[in-house]
């Protein structure tokens, strides 16, 4: 049991109202919560301070909706209920009650990054290890400071592990995530052309990412996926390594491939470092893994889940087992029936990667109808953003098959130019300024049979087109 007074002396923080509180060693603690809006009875609202949000103006709105306490950079007046812990910086504060929490935890650490499917990975390693074990993993991960501390903070003394997802936006911050967390097994999943305009180079993004590997200890384990860049960077891990992807110097290697609708199959070849493809009993019999996830782009964050499970001890058979039950994230991939039409919702993130990914799952798709993408901008792509937004464009037709393009946002027309570059007509390639600039239009335009693409970076928040398209009345097909 975690209490106040531990709290107290991780942070250096000071109680008031001192008088009230005898004992700080018998005051458990509950939940933490950064936003106010989110508090429970008992919870403990962290008044995080951002540029343009101090939380400290939310303290009264959180202990009316029966916060136990607040954790506050100066904020002297005694709370009519419950306590406040103040301390120097919010921040900080958070950071030094993970590193507490980090030190009293005997389970493993797993930390995943990468460029793209790092989420993906992580909670595919999650859905396998939760399927015999106790452990938590990273909630949505935004690339905000506190998400690693914050995340931290839900292990509790009896879980065997936890999944943690460390994201940056500049070279330096794997490093600093990797020594808060401490990490005993690292995973690196795929690296492509995703936020290339904060590392310079494909090179810079790598040796980034790699930044994990130096912070393994000997006695750890990494799992990378097959990349010209890490392997020239592996060098850096004093761990053994584990490689995944289908190319044949992997130890984990997937293999007879199929994407059948909405699934993934596949066998594991297995090198000297992993176990026998076989399973566990010495079948001669393969085993055959069913993972319900659409398009090929997601083998490298199953093959990752496989090997970190047998580090585990889980034998192949459990690992499929488990796999074949996996629930993807929300906004990945998900397939949603409006007006008749089926709309693919991949709208967690965007990258050129990520994209051609998801149109040769627009491609293999089975439609009654049109084929038709809703895109917004990639974001944090630099000096070629321009460049890769046509290119989209022109993929979209030739990869996706799309018979009509809907782009929106500040490259939309280098998209559209892309699209209209392989000869789809100008009505049918539509640029628009904003995203709600493109909602009447898709609106209008689409009919029960279609099948429709809609994807976007984070910062578009493409959802909100899918919440429009609920609100219109349906067209009939024509």
């Amino acid at each position: 049991m975690q209490t106040l007074h531990d709290l107290a002396q991780a942070t250096g923080g000071r109680i008031l109202p001192a008088g009230r509180i005898p004992d700080a060693a018998l005051i458990a603690l509950g939940r933490i919560v950064i936003d106010s809006r989110q508090v429970e009875s008992d919870d403990i609202f962290w008044a995080i301070q951002e540029p343009n949000c101090d939380g400290a103006c939310f303290i009264h709105e959180a202990f009316r909706r029966g916060a136990q306490g607040v954790v506050v950079s100066q904020f002297e007046t005694d709370p009519d209920d419950g306590w406040v812990l103040n301390v120097d910086n919010t921040q900080r504060a958070l950071e030094q009650w993970a590193r507490w929490k980090r030190r009293h935890f005997t389970g493993i650490v797993i930390a995943v990054t990468g460029s793209v499917g790092k989420t993906t990975t992580r909670q595919m390693i999650h859905t396998v290890l939760q399927s015999r074990l106790q452990g938590t993993a990273s909630s949505p991960n935004y690339n905000h400071p506190w998400d690693v501390p914050l995340s931290m903070l839900t292990i509790e003394p009896q879980h065997d592990y936890t999944v943690l997802e460390l994201a940056a936006n500049r070279a330096g911050e794997i490093a600093v995530l990797a020594e808060l967390c401490a990490p005993k097994v690292g995973v690196i999943a795929q690296l492509e052309d995703a936020h290339i305009s904060e590392f310079g180079s494909r090179q810079g993004l790598a040796e980034a990412k790699a930044e994990l590997l130096a912070a393994l200890p000997s006695s750890g384990h990494a799992v990378l996926a097959d990349d010209s860049w890490l392997r020239v960077l592996s060098s850096r891990c004093a761990a053994p390594i584990t490689w995944v992807g289908s190319g044949p110097q992997c130890n984990l290697r997937a293999v007879n491939i199929e994407c059948k609708q909405g699934r993934l199959e596949f066998h594991v070849a297995c090198g000297e470092v992993a176990a026998p493809a076989t399973g566990s009993r010495g079948s001669k019999i393969p085993v055959r893994f069913s993972v319900p996830v659409w398009g090929r782009h997601s083998i490298n964050a199953a093959l990752a889940a496989v090997a970190v499970g047998r580090m585990m001890g889980f034998d192949l058979e459990a690992i499929a087992a488990a796999l074949a039950n996996y629930q993807a994230v929300p906004l990945r991939c998900e397939m949603i029936e409006i007006r008749g039409a089926t709309i693919i919702n991949d709208t967690y993130h965007s990258n050129p990667t990520a994209m051609r990914a998801a149109l040769e799952h627009l491609r293999d798709f089975d439609a009654a109808g049109r084929r038709i993408v809703v895109c917004g901008d990639m974001a944090e792509l630099g000096t070629q953003s321009i460049a890769l937004h046509w290119q989209i464009g022109k993929d979209i037709v030739q990869i996706g098959g799309a018979e009509l393009v809907i782009a929106c946002g500040q490259f939309a027309r280098h998209v559209t130019a892309g699209a209209r570059s392989t000869g789809l007509i100008r009505a049918r390639a539509v640029p628009c300024d904003t995203l709600e600039d493109a909602m009447p239009y898709v609106g209008q335009a689409i009919l029960p049979g279609d099948i429709v693409l809609v994807k976007g970076s984070r910062v578009m928040a493409m959802e909100r087109l899918i919440e429009a398209l609920k609100q219109y009345p349906q067209r009939k097909s024509a």
